[in-house]
């Protein structure tokens, strides 16, 4: 018993260390073979740290770090410590390893000439970054730059949709930098690796997972519902609805499947009742039993939020 209590400790710890090992190649991949050598300015204090690398030889790992210092501190001020330590984790192991990679030239840039094979630095260095961002925000891990500056900015402004900020933050930089380095053309390319990152992004963190929402509407609900459970071993809810039209009330039959269980769910039901009615839908992410186990992220609030919260409690 106890054994197998140390043994559950340790497995998301192991589980993360894996995620921040695999990531941090990605990054250091992304930034010496594409982005650095293409002149691709991501956004955020990645794209800053290229410029200053461009510009000065400044390393570009280091800069990361240096430009993520005082917005971490601002955000563990506002935000608290708790809030911030995965924020610091992802920071400090994206950083070291793109300069570590630098350092020991494990991945050369990966295209002979850069102003010919601007497109495939951007594509290529936007996938990369998109995936190894992927791979944090699936543990909860951030790496800091325009997400921490978006937070501290909707501490003013709250009404703003975070996504938006973060997205013009990172077109500010990426302009910016274009302007400093003298190359006005990156910015096109820029915003090519800024949308495939985000396409990556998506693809790894939630992609994988994706699962189909069924609702089911059948006379014979309680016979679907059986089938399901017994044969596909998938969890189900029945849910109350009316018809319109007719106002009558009808059972709607609930049941979250995976992609390769959506020909057996539809043949199932089918056979079941050949008139029922069927609606599927892409579910992100389903997290829970027979699916993607859950990991508790930080909830990102305010101190004067959570101290009011913890006041609220007290009364």
């Amino acid at each position: 018993m106890i054994k197998a209590g140390r043994d559950k400790k340790w497995k998301p710890a192991l589980t993360d260390a894996g995620f921040l090992l695999a990531s941090g190649l990605l990054f250091g991949m992304a930034y010496n073979m594409f982005l650095i050598p293409g002149g691709i300015f991501i956004g955020g204090a990645g794209g800053l740290a290229t410029v200053l690398n461009l510009l000065y030889g400044l390393p570009t790992g280091t800069m990361m770090l240096v430009i993520n210092v005082p917005l971490v501190l601002l955000f563990m001020h506002f935000y608290g410590l708790r809030a911030s330590v995965k924020g610091i984790v992802g920071i400090v192991v994206s950083s070291v390893f793109v300069d570590l990679i630098s350092l020991i030239g494990l991945f050369p840039p990966a295209f002979p000439d850069p102003e010919e094979n601007s497109l495939l630095y951007a594509i290529f260095g936007g996938i990369t970054i998109g995936a190894a961002v992927g791979l944090m925000f699936a543990r909860g891990y951030t790496t800091g730059g325009s997400d921490l500056a978006a937070l501290l900015i909707k501490l003013k402004f709250a009404g703003l949709p975070t996504a938006k900020l973060i997205l013009a933050i990172d077109a500010a930089v990426v302009i910016f930098s274009a302007v400093a380095s003298g190359s006005y053309v990156s910015i096109f390319f820029s915003f090519i690796a800024i949308f495939m990152s985000s396409a990556a992004l998506e693809f790894v963190s939630g992609g994988f997972e994706r699962t189909r929402l069924a609702y089911i509407f059948s006379d014979h609900y309680a016979a679907v519902a059986d089938a399901l459970t017994e044969k596909l071993e998938r969890g189900v809810t029945v849910l109350d609805g009316m018809g319109w039209y007719t106002k009558e009330k009808k059972k709607v039959v609930l049941c979250v499947v995976k992609k390769n269980e959506i020909y057996a769910l539809k043949a199932l039901v089918k056979s079941i009742d050949p008139d029922a009615f069927m609606i599927l839908s892409e579910s992100t992410e389903t997290i829970g039993e027979g699916f993607k186990q859950g990991v508790g992220d930080v909830s990102i609030e305010p101190r004067r939020q959570q101290r009011r919260k913890g006041q609220k409690r007290r009364r």
